[in-house]
């Protein structure tokens, strides 16, 4: 079996030689896990493999779904972005909370938008926030991080944080970031709960989606309208690399439309492809583009990794456009500055996101909603940019894998 990684970043827990393929991160600062989609391609077949990590500790997730899409852009200039989605489970909002806070403070890596995987950083973060480091290791250290953090984003969500337990604090933020994101949308928040609100600000968002691509939704349900989105946008991009579509089942269409995606930007790199398979390819194709934009941003590479690389790439991106629209940089995390850039000017936030570097990513690697992030999908929806965080929307596995079949 031939496994096919297209490694880029951003769980920056790993060593050099652990890439992940992209993030799914939550709205508010506290929540975070790590995706990394494995392509494997063993002869004509293509199947995916998912695994998901949250900063240590392991958990199942319930009824898994992948959907392997292309909204727009595809991976690496691009080929691929994701929609992951993941059926809701019984178990309350507060043990969920609670469960996925115990996990957050456990390990150590990126770090809600913060930390790169080192001491060094880890240490420049604790002192940003005033939090003493002498005599503490790195779990304490990101621990009281992560309290701050927290106290911080319930203060300007005016959420009142006296004589409550982190876990409580934690489940009232994302309710009220739910709460914000769905009267953004127009959505009444009145007596709602946070599955309510998850669901109604799913719907809205797959709509908008489905609308960008021309999809029709009447009398869909939103698994319907979410497969309609993967076919229009794969074949949209086939259509942009001259690839016929007429006969073909998505599963060979995506195989088609990534090696022709592989090709073009190794050409355009001067890259060649001779007697190369696929997966030398991909990781040559990256790591040039990776590489290319660090020079063009003045980030260094020396013994570096690729998705450190990338990492301070799109954090450098992020942080000249807050500057460029006149937002203060200093204290903010990179999540703060999306919403912060979201708000004075979406549109450049869109066209950044639309850059040929951030599908590398995938388009959930911003999000406030971004904030990546988006909230935990119900009826196998997909996720969309600025979506809201669920709980227990992706349950971390330290090592399990989950296999999906040749249905992408």
């Amino acid at each position: 079996m031939r496994w096919l990684v297209l490694f880029i970043l951003i769980g920056l827990n790993s060593a050099p030689e652990n890439f992940f393929l992209f993030t799914i991160m939550s709205l508010p600062d506290m929540f975070l896990t790590f995706s990394m989609v494995t392509l494997i391609v063993q002869g004509s077949n293509l199947t995916i493999l998912i695994k998901t990590i949250q900063l240590g500790g392991k958990h199942f997730m319930k009824k898994p779904v992948i959907g392997f899409t292309l909204a727009g852009a595809l991976l690496i200039g691009g080929y691929a972005t994701t929609s992951l989605a993941a059926d809701n489970n019984n178990s309350s909002s507060k043990a969920a909370v609670t469960e996925k806070w115990n996990l957050k403070v456990k390990g150590f890596g990126h770090f809600g938008g913060f930390f790169k995987g080192n001491s060094e950083d880890l240490l420049e973060k604790a002192k940003e926030l005033g939090i003493s480091t002498s005599g503490k290791d790195a779990e304490t250290l990101m621990k009281e991080i992560r309290e701050a953090q927290l106290i911080k984003e319930a203060k300007k969500l005016v959420v009142k944080t006296s004589g409550k337990d982190i876990q409580t604090l934690a489940e009232e933020v994302q309710l009220a970031k739910l709460q914000e994101k769905a009267k953004e949308l127009g959505i009444s928040t009145k007596n709602k709960d946070v599955t309510a609100l998850q669901e109604e600000i799913h719907l809205v968002q797959l709509k908008k989606e489905a609308k960008k691509l021309g999809v029709s939704i009447d009398g869909k349900d939103a698994l319907t309208i979410r497969k309609d989105i993967h076919t229009a946008a794969l074949n949209k991009k086939a259509k942009e690399l001259g690839i016929p579509t007429e006969g073909k089942n998505l599963q060979t269409l995506q195989q088609e439309v990534m090696a022709a995606s592989l090709k073009k930007d190794a050409k355009t790199l001067g890259i060649s492809v001779d007697g190369k398979d696929i997966r030398e390819l991909a990781h040559e194709v990256t790591s040039a583009k990776v590489k290319a934009e660090a020079k063009k941003l003045n980030i260094t590479i020396d013994g570096k990794a690729i998705p450190e690389i990338a990492f301070e790439v799109r954090e450098k991106k992020i942080q000249n456009l807050a500057k460029e629209l006149g937002i203060s940089t200093k204290g903010q995390s990179t999540p703060e500055l999306i919403e912060e850039i979201e708000k004075k000017d979406a549109d450049k936030l869109e066209a950044l996101k639309e850059d040929n570097f951030f599908p590398l990513m995938g388009k959930r690697g911003f999000g406030p909603g971004g904030h990546h992030r988006a909230g935990k999908p119900h009826d196998d929806r997909p996720r969309f940019e600025n979506e809201a965080p669920s709980i227990n929307e992706i349950h971390p596995q330290s090592d399990e894998q989950i296999e999906f079949g040749n249905d992408i």
